[in-house]
């Protein structure tokens, strides 16, 4: 009889990069001979990919360390954003065994072979081909939706944002191996992907663009739709719009930050554009696609954000069509030009700001959802039970009540109403 295999769990806080990475680093671990299990319960380790873009994301990660330790995990281990950040203290403060920054993270299969009497050559970068070149890794997901990492690091260097610190500078990686990603991705049943990166909009792998990449989705047969995370303003955001609006596959949902709605904050926070500029980028989206679902993020307490400012910001939201808002409250970080500034506002302050924002948000989802009201809708089914629930292009959830219909297919209804936010059809 074979000797068991052993086990290993993933617990990834925060974004779809973070997502996408750790599906590479269970495949890579699945293919040196481990078990992949869900996170809690007794196993030989557990991964949690940490996230620490907030206070709360890295409270959140060293929470989750303590938890899989109680509930049996043999060996903790830390990797990812909050490593880079203060991964010694952290380590400290959970009892891991063991850390793992960016560039490690990918070699932990190989770095726990021996302890667990197995063999492994060194683990694949994403985007590098294995050793012998005629087979990849195919990074699985529990959603209907795979996630495609295109690219890592930012050097914008937003005064209040430790992405730079902890991914480092832009690297693109080579169109050819992002399109094998996408088709064994395709292969394995999944019929929409999503394109994502730390600054998506400056992915360049000369001579390629987003936009060449997003052209070379459209003829892939079995994709049936795309998705694209953030596009930071002042990078190819028209582009986008206007590759969107005659696209057959890429879903009608922009997601653009927007952080603030007063220039002299935007300035502070060293964005790359004004307030006009903004809405400007918006009307034209909107104009060439009514149907547009708009989101945004938006940061209140920002250093030196007064009354007025704040005032600003929630007029010029109100004022835009946002279908999804995403409100943070300012989270000082350490290494950020933020957290020496002055004028700090006062937690009790941006949690009030952040609630009214939070309101408005709801309101315009609320009004947004409602335009499709009578009107066929197409979903990509996620389950399946008594009910069917999916999403539309334009990122609005769906149930059809009573309907049942296998996972993972395209599915037109016609909504008749709301409720809790999810259109009922």
């Amino acid at each position: 009889m074979p000797p068991a295999r052993p086990t290993i769990s993933f617990k990834t806080i925060g974004c779809r990069l973070n997502q996408a990475e750790t599906a590479r680093i269970a495949a890579q671990f699945e293919a040196a001979g481990w078990q992949v299990t869900e996170p809690g319960g007794p196993c030989d380790a557990a991964v949690i990919h940490t996230c620490t873009i907030t206070q709360h994301a890295e409270r959140d990660c060293a929470r989750w360390a303590r938890r899989l330790r109680r509930e049996g995990a043999r060996r903790v281990i830390l990797a990812g954003c909050a490593v880079e950040h203060d991964g010694e203290a952290l380590k400290a403060a959970t009892g891991a065994d063991l850390i793992a920054g960016q560039a490690e993270k990918f070699s932990l299969p190989e770095r726990l072979a021996s302890e667990f009497g197995l063999q492994h050559g060194t683990a694949p970068n994403p985007g590098e081909k294995p050793a012998g070149g005629d087979t990849a890794l195919t990074a699985l997901f529990d959603t209907t939706r795979g996630l495609v990492k295109v690219q890592d690091g930012c050097d914008f260097r937003c005064s209040y944002c430790i992405v730079p610190a902890t991914r480092g500078t832009p690297v693109s990686r080579a169109l050819p191996d992002i399109m094998d990603d996408i088709r064994r991705l395709v292969d394995a049943g999944y019929r929409e992907i999503t394109l994502t990166g730390a600054n998506l909009g400056c992915y360049h792998a000369p001579p390629y663009s987003l936009i060449d990449l997003l052209e070379r989705t459209e003829p892939i047969n079995g994709l049936e739709r795309v998705r694209i995370g953030s596009i930071e303003s002042t990078t190819v955001e028209r582009e986008v719009i206007d590759f969107m609006a005659s696209s057959k596959k890429l879903c009608r949902f922009l997601h653009l930050p927007l952080q603030s709605g007063d220039d002299a904050v935007l300035r502070r926070m060293r964005r790359r554009y004004t307030v006009a500029k903004f809405r400007e980028t918006v009307e034209y989206a909107v104009a060439r696609m009514p149907d547009l679902g708009l989101g945004t993020d938006v940061i209140v307490g920002f250093p030196g954000e007064d009354d007025r400012a704040f005032l600003q910001t929630r007029d010029l939201i109100r004022d835009l069509p946002f279908s999804n808002l995403h409100v943070f409250s300012y989270s000082p970080r350490r290494g950020t030009a933020a957290v020496e500034m002055p004028d700090q506002v006062p937690a009790a302050t941006s949690k009030q700001r952040a609630a009214e924002l939070i309101d408005i948000g709801k309101t315009k989802r609320h009004d947004f959802a409602s335009t499709f009201i009578g009107k066929p809708v197409t979903i990509l089914t996620e389950r399946s039970k008594r009910d069917t629930v999916g999403w539309t292009p334009q990122y609005l959830p769906v149930r059809i009540t009573g309907t049942p219909a296998p996972r993972n297919t395209l599915v037109t209804c016609i909504p008749q109403r709301i409720a809790d936010e999810t259109l009922i059809a």
